[in-house]
């Protein structure tokens, strides 16, 4: 199992408001997560770095997994914690008032892999057996809702004005809800990355540089947010590339 990770400020944007992780437990387990920061240019920057600060020293001090539910009840109970945390900072200092933070993440168990979302940043699988490349979460904004509604096409929603309005972040309501899917179907790896990537590099390029096996992930990872700087590196960029390649959990 190889993996790298990465962030890039980009070209247009005064600070970096993206944050990502690579967080080990007490079994070896592997919790890798981006995420992409909201609300104002302070704001953002503290919301994911409290999530992926919070995150990661809670996991880190987890054991073994029983199981799914095992994983999930921990979860739950972390995702709630640290969206309170967030909350209470903004409601304390009016200059971080209404930031919040996107979260995608994979975590690699002995009980299954887990894909996780909240907000607009993406996972993808990979296998490079059949050129598999596909989305595994499902983006929470304004636009998704319309396209599952029938309300908007596929190719309307790339011109639609609204298309990065946010349905769903982490640290902005009370009560946050997050998608957790078991993925153990036959994969070669995972693509976890901001849409500063995504929302300005086709998925026929990300497939292109994500299939080149004899490249090193950390090379491949350079490369992609080489892309999205070349696309005119509008908005923060974050990959975690990962390969499983002798993947033992």
């Amino acid at each position: 199992m190889k993996y790298y990770g990465i962030t890039d400020r980009g070209l247009a944007r005064k600070s970096n408001q993206d944050s990502y992780m690579v967080s080990a437990n007490h079994a070896h387990d592997l919790f890798l997560m981006v995420c992409d920061g909201i609300g104002g240019a302070r704001g953002g920057d503290v919301a994911s770095r409290t999530a992926v600060r919070h995150i990661s020293e809670a996991f880190s001090q987890t054991d073994a997994f029983t199981d799914e539910s095992d994983l999930k009840k921990w979860l739950k109970t972390e995702i709630n914690a640290v969206n309170k945390t967030i909350l209470e900072m903004g409601t304390k200092d009016e200059r971080l008032n209404g930031m919040g933070t996107t979260l995608a993440a994979v975590i690699l168990t002995g009980c299954g892999r887990f894909v996780v979302n909240i907000g607009d940043s993406r996972v993808y699988g990979y296998r490079f057996e059949n050129t598999e490349f596909r989305q595994l979460t499902t983006d929470h904004t304004l636009v998704e809702d319309l396209i599952r509604h029938g309300e908007l096409t596929r190719e309307e929603a790339a011109d639609y004005p609204r298309k990065n309005v946010l349905t769903n972040a982490l640290g902005v309501w009370d009560n946050i809800r997050y998608d957790v899917v078991l993925h153990n179907e036959p994969l070669d790896g995972f693509l976890i990355c901001s849409d500063g990537l995504h929302g300005y590099v086709s998925p026929d390029i990300l497939k292109s540089i994500v299939f080149d096996r004899d490249s090193d992930p950390s090379l491949r990872a350079r490369r992609l947010v080489k892309q999205a700087l070349l696309a005119g590196g509008y908005d923060n960029i974050s990959v975690i590339l990962l390969d499983l390649e002798g993947e033992t959990l």
